[in-house]
């Protein structure tokens, strides 16, 4: 069992988890309070540095990783590494300290920010989320310095599919097989996101962890994303202060569509990682907790699994949304995702509240981290039994359902703890069928 965390604030009352991921509360918040003691942490959450702490320089993990150093790029001085694997560029992001979350003044004094949150018809509760800002330690790492391309998952598409993708890359709670498919996969619909350097689009979480753990990596934590966006100045954007729809690939940039990775050098971060805002949501590693800043570790942070069960992940950066968001954009900026995102039929469209491109919003970035192995020991087999218990709960709610409505037959359900069973997979959902946080 994991410890509990010692560097954040008391756990939150048992009357709710308050803010929702978007627009204020919901019912389940209100009915699975978080419980922080009781939750799975990383490993290497509250990790202890001794007096003369013994973290890898930058060549001695480049080195573990197998990277390439070349030299420093034209462009600003900053030296990347290349990936054995697909030559995919990764940018070193030392150890240390960083100003994570924020504070009420960088929201509530930004007018384009509530703004752009009034037109979203997002509540206070959603800056909730990402405060009180706090000091927090992440120890080093190499990021990529672009999204995931199609290119690049591609190859990873086609290992899987041949046999060869070694089965400890799935996420060890999936039970099942996952097909890691791009959502709308061959379909004339996804012409336009489907660039060889455009971000890989129309995957789930699952797919995300299963391509990090191929290229021998992992997600970012939440608190390895935002320091890699923002650097240790606490900027609201990854270039700075201000809002400029020439630095990334929002609605307001007017493209309507993912563009190619790195297209806006203007909106690179202090580490040189092209495109955390914008372009595509990019999954985390973490459970998604509404109140997780209250009782966050102050080292390495990282929210395994959630107690109880909730079947949310973290997204950040924002993206190329058609709807006005750029308060999504801002590298303090806290949305969630499924982990088995409820993509609709192709086939019944036109029932869809929402047109089909809105569902290709989610993609991944890779990290490289000091810390690889997030599980602590036993943690893998109990929450495996876990969710076992839950989603047979959920299956028998379902079939029961069914049962009352006179339906014959068994449900058509993804077997992945992931789904929604207590759901009706054959009725539109109107409120959240693309995960939590259209982006």
């Amino acid at each position: 069992m994991a410890q509990a965390p010692q560097g954040g604030a008391k756990p939150p009352p048992k009357g709710g988890d308050g803010a929702a991921g978007e627009g204020g509360g919901s019912k389940e918040s209100l009915i699975q309070p978080f419980a922080p003691n009781k939750s799975t942490w990383g490993r290497f959450s509250e990790f202890k540095l001794p007096s003369d702490p013994k973290e890898p320089s930058e060549a001695e993990l480049a080195a573990r990783y197998g990277l390439e150093r070349l030299g420093p790029r034209a462009l600003d001085q900053i030296v990347e590494y290349r990936h054995p694997k697909n030559g995919m560029r990764f940018v070193f992001v030392p150890g240390g300290t960083f100003r994570m979350g924020s504070n009420h003044g960088d929201i509530f004094t930004d007018r384009m920010v509530l703004d752009s949150a009034m037109r979203g018809k997002v509540k206070e509760d959603y800056f909730a989320q990402e405060q009180p800002q706090l000091e927090i330690y992440v120890s080093p790492y190499f990021m990529g310095v672009c999204e995931v391309t199609n290119a690049e998952y591609r190859t990873f598409l086609e290992e899987h599919r041949a046999g060869k993708l070694d089965p400890a890359c799935e996420w060890p709670m999936a039970g099942g097989q996952p097909s890691h498919v791009p959502y709308l996969h061959g379909d004339p619909r996804r012409a336009g996101f489907d660039g060889d350097r455009q971000p890989i689009t129309g995957i789930g979480w699952l797919d995300a962890w299963a391509f990090a753990a191929w290229m021998g990596g992992r997600l970012p934590t939440e608190a390895e994303w935002e320091k890699a966006a923002r650097g240790t100045d606490g900027r609201t954007y990854p270039w700075g202060n201000q809002f400029d729809a020439m630095r990334l690939n929002v609605a307001e940039s007017q493209n309507h569509r993912t563009v190619d990775v790195g297209s806006f050098p203007g909106g690179r971060s202090p580490y040189g990682c092209f495109d955390m805002a914008g372009n595509v949501a990019e999954y985390c590693l973490d459970a998604f907790e509404e109140r997780l800043f209250r009782s966050i570790p102050l080292s390495n942070p990282c929210l395994v699994e959630r107690s109880p069960l909730r079947d949310r992940r973290a997204q950040r950066g924002g993206s190329w949304n058609r709807f006005g968001q750029l308060y999504k954009a801002r590298s303090s900026a806290r949305g969630f995702s499924l982990t088995v995102p409820r993509f609709p039929d192709a086939s019944r469209e036109s029932r869809d509240p929402f047109p089909v491109t809105e569902y290709l919003f989610g993609g991944v970035r890779v990290c490289l981290p000091t810390h690889l192995e997030v599980f602590p020991d036993g943690a893998k087999e109990r929450l495996q039994a876990e969710w076992s218990t839950v989603f047979a709960e959920k299956l028998k709610a379902l079939r029961a359902r069914q049962q009352a409505g006179g339906r014959a037959g068994a449900p058509e359900i993804p077997s992945l703890p992931g789904t929604s069973p207590v759901e009706d997979p054959t009725t539109d959902d109107g409120g959240d069928a693309g995960g939590g946080d259209r982006r």
